[in-house]
């Protein structure tokens, strides 16, 4: 019975294991087939994924394709050329250029792809350069016709570096620029060459060689590129110096010691200022007693120059000054040694200009109407700086004169009339009837002019004729108001011919002089008005008029003379007409 349980329990185990084993396998089954599902659905999903990814692939081949194939444009920098156009993809073109400079066109032409101005443009000049694409019609419909793009451009510019060279005697002056240039402009004395160079340089020589103690300057410009129109011009000074000695001269009077009318006084040095006259300034000082110090104020504008400004219009034409040096210099414009001293004379002023002035005040038989306000201005500083320039305008006669009178007249020129205009406004305003050589002149004529000083005299011309009977006319504004038999010299001494202003008056004197045969003379002469030399139209008793009588003077009958004489003055003109 024992042994019966025995197996009826190892029975139940083992059927029980049976159970499990068999369990199991159903379990492990159940599991390979559930792998064996998982395993299919992967391999779908990855077949999809990779259509997917090879749809995605082919539209981005196909939008680099698109991309690529699609035209464009765009503008780049590029040397010598404002602005290079590229154009990509296909079927484009390039179908406009526009270059404007501040709003304004700038005509523009392009050379493979290169746009290059046909016209001049300022150095510096900021551009704006527009190129259009023009697109083709199979893809216009999607993305509009025409596509634009734009680039700010600076015209490239080059500046000098450094205003002073000195140089060993026998080199050449360099000029430096800031950038490379293809062009430079030189101004020195009369001469005014364009250069083209070679190839783009940041040196260029100037002038081939220079002298020991030489000195000068040169005005120079140069431009990066050929399309460029030159910048303002730029002194160069220049020395040729091989020893110690400080050379300098004075800017404005072309290597000469003059000053300009109002200044400044423009000293150039070879040397640093700083080095020769530390903190120290030159003095100036009036060569004539009396006269006014020049005052204002000094300036270094850069390491090797000095300048004088004066406190308004310190210098008139002629006027001199002198200058003491805190330390010696050699001036080129004068031989010899260094010198602490040197006398600095103003600019002349322009006959031209003196005659508009004598016109605007009525002291000439013509007038002068001014181009514009700016020919006549209206305070002190305009008119001085006026003095050596000519603004231009129009003289026109303010009566009808005969031609002998006209033919005397010529604009810019010290003639005959000019003279005794001058002497006129010099006798009305008090002061020593020498002409363009008073000193005080100019200053007196421009305030003449600022305070509307008109001549007080009519304008009052005599005409003499030695034509048998001879005749004398007194005209006045234009118009004959009185006429008269004349005497004039006898052939051994006879009256000059020409014309003349009276420059010295007395109403009454004892003539002494000798006469052709060696005999002497004392006459009695009343209202006598010299015009050359010892040459006068003067009253004098005859027992007859209209042929030659007198020893070179124009006579006339002392009643006549009388009553020339209130109508004429220093400066009045006379005649003489074969």
């Amino acid at each position: 019975m024992a042994a019966m349980a025995v197996d009826v329990v190892q029975q139940a185990r083992m059927s029980k294991r049976g159970q499990a084993r068999a369990s199991g396998a159903a379990h492990s089954s159940s599991r390979r087939r559930a792998r064996g599902e998982g395993q299919g659905g992967l391999r779908n999903r990855g077949k999809w994924l990779g259509g997917l990814l090879l749809l995605v692939l082919f539209a981005g081949a196909a939008a680099v394709a698109w991309f690529e194939a699609r035209p464009g444009i765009s503008l780049k920098s590029a040397p010598g050329a404002l602005a290079r156009a590229e154009i990509r993809g296909l079927g484009g073109h390039l179908s406009s250029v526009r270059v404007s400079d501040q709003g304004r066109p700038v005509p523009a032409k392009v050379h493979n792809g290169r746009i290059v101005p046909s016209t001049a443009v300022a150095a510096g000049s900021h551009l704006v350069v527009s190129a259009v694409l023009q697109e083709p019609g199979w893809i216009s419909w999607l993305s509009g016709s025409s596509s634009t793009v734009r680039m700010h451009v600076v015209a490239p510019a080059a500046h000098l570096v450094g205003s002073v060279v000195v140089a060993r005697p026998g080199s050449a002056v360099v000029a430096r620029f800031s950038r490379p240039v293809v062009r430079i402009e030189m101004v020195s004395g009369a001469v005014d060459p364009v250069k083209n160079l070679n190839r783009a340089a940041r040196s260029v020589v100037v002038a081939p060689s220079v002298a020991a103690g030489q000195a000068g300057q040169i005005q120079v410009a140069g431009v990066p590129e050929t399309w460029e129109s030159f910048p303002p011009l730029a002194p160069l000074s220049y020395f040729g110096s091989s020893g110690t000695s400080t050379l300098g001269f004075f800017a404005q009077g072309a290597g000469t010691p003059d000053v300009a009318l109002n200044g400044p006084i423009d000293l150039i040095l070879s040397r640093p200022v700083a080095t020769v006259f530390g903190a120290q300034r030159p003095t100036l000082a009036p060569v004539l007693n009396g006269a006014l110090v020049p005052t204002g104020a000094w300036s270094v504008p850069n390491p090797y120059e000095l300048v004088f400004h004066p406190n308004g219009p310190a210098f008139w034409p002629g006027e001199q000054v002198r200058m003491t040096l805190p330390a010696p210099v050699v001036l080129t414009s004068q031989s010899g040694s260094a010198t602490s001293s040197v006398t600095l004379t103003s600019a002349s002023g322009t006959v031209l200009r003196l005659q508009q002035l004598l016109a605007l005040l009525g002291y000439l038989p013509l007038q002068w109407s001014p181009a514009s306000p700016a020919g006549n201005p209206s305070t002190l500083t305009g008119q001085a700086n006026l003095v050596t320039a000519q603004p231009p305008g129009n003289f026109s006669w303010r009566w009808g004169m005969p031609g002998a009178f006209t033919s005397l007249w010529q604009a810019g020129t010290y003639n005959s009339i000019t003279a005794g205009a001058t002497i006129t406004f010099e006798k009305v305003e008090g002061l020593d009837t020498s002409g363009l050589a008073n000193p005080l002149l100019w200053p007196t004529l421009i305030h003449a002019v600022l305070s509307h000083k008109a001549d007080p005299y009519p304008y009052t011309w005599i005409e003499v004729s030695e034509q048998l009977p001879q005749q004398l006319w007194l005209y006045q504004n234009g118009q004959v108001v009185l006429t008269s038999r004349a005497n004039t010299g006898i052939p051994q001494d006879p009256t000059a011919l020409g014309t003349y202003p009276i420059y010295l008056r007395l109403s009454f004197q004892i003539m002494r002089g000798t006469n052709p045969n060696g005999s002497t003379y004392a006459d009695p002469v009343h209202w006598i008005n010299y015009f050359n030399g010892s040459d006068a139209v003067h009253g004098f008793y005859r027992a007859s008029y209209g042929f030659p009588q007198s020893l070179g003077c124009v006579e006339l009958p002392i009643s006549v003379a009388a009553k020339v004489w209130p109508l004429v003055h220093l400066g009045t003109l006379v005649t003489v007409l074969p």
